[in-house]
């Protein structure tokens, strides 16, 4: 049996000191994630995670051994064998551990802000609000499972690019998780629209009402689509998207943070500054300095 924190920084679970998986209590502090945090654990059978409030990342859980469970607010447990994936979206409460009368659960993991292209790769069928699932047969569980386990293993091993070589990873298992998904699931082809728009267009001002007009909706009727399938605003998905790519800008290029800002469209860098430190937790200069960059 691994030892519950040996796959991470930032442990979610406690290890007793017989090496042996822990159960947390109902406040359970979330990881400090900047943009992926992968593990592995093998957990006893009296595992247990409880964060009411969730966390503002994406949580991916691949189960490959053993037995787990899912608590959901409006209806019983969901339980998960060999080969199942569930996904968390940002700020569903997380309430998950070894499932009754379990040896064990032996899962692949990971807490990521996802890149912009990833949206509709994340739309698998709900089971409940916050909560979907897919259940893969073995050859694609593999795949997604050695795709993960790289991640894991780029995150320890502190290469040189380390962080994007995880982000394909992750990438690559969420890629063979589509090929399981069903048709009938894709995202809102309307919100595709506006995601695909947005992306290639984030110097561009924009609106909830000039992005429902390209989808064909209403203002109202887009930003319900949004809350649905992006658990977002759309102005909020459009800022988390500028953020992102500054953030990429700031740390592959010497760009000025005025001209970063206006790359992203921000055309006041005062603003910009304020929005990015309320977002990122450090102004964009401090962030680049962290980074190694000049």
């Amino acid at each position: 049996m691994e030892r519950a924190g040996e796959d991470m920084e930032n442990p979610v679970a406690v290890t007793r000191p017989d090496g042996s998986g822990g159960r947390q209590g109902p406040e359970s502090e979330p990881p400090q994630v900047d943009r992926l945090l992968p593990g592995r654990f093998a957990m006893g059978g009296d595992y247990a995670t409880r964060r009411p409030r969730g966390t503002s990342d994406w949580l991916l859980i691949l189960t490959v051994g053993g037995s787990g469970r899912f608590g959901v607010p409006s209806g019983p447990d969901l339980t998960v064998d060999r080969h199942a994936v569930v996904s968390l979206a940002p700020r569903t409460p997380h309430d998950y551990g070894t499932a009754p009368r379990a040896d064990g659960w032996e899962l692949l993991w990971v807490h990521v802000h996802p890149r912009p292209s990833w949206a509709g790769l994340l739309d698998w069928p709900q089971v409940a609000p916050g909560v979907r699932r897919l259940d893969l047969s073995p050859e694609p569980a593999g795949r997604v499972a050695a795709a993960l386990s790289r991640a894991v293993t780029f995150h320890h091993g502190r290469m040189r690019n380390a962080a994007l070589f995880g982000m394909n990873a992750v990438e690559e298992a969420l890629l063979w998780c589509d090929m399981r998904r069903p048709y009938g699931d894709r995202l809102d082809p309307r919100v595709l629209t506006v995601v695909e728009h947005v992306s290639g267009r984030l110097d561009q001002p924009h609106s909830v009402r000039s992005l429902a007009a390209l989808a064909g909706v209403s203002p109202s009727r887009l930003s319900h689509l949004f809350a649905r399938h992006l658990h977002m605003g759309v102005m909020a998905y459009v800022e988390r998207q500028r953020i992102s790519a500054a953030r990429e800008l700031l740390e592959v290029s010497s760009f000025p943070v005025a001209h970063v800002a206006a790359r992203v469209g921000y055309r006041d860098p005062l603003y910009f500054s304020r929005r990015f430190r309320r977002s990122v937790g450090q102004s964009p200069t401090q962030y680049r300095a962290a980074r190694g960059e000049t």
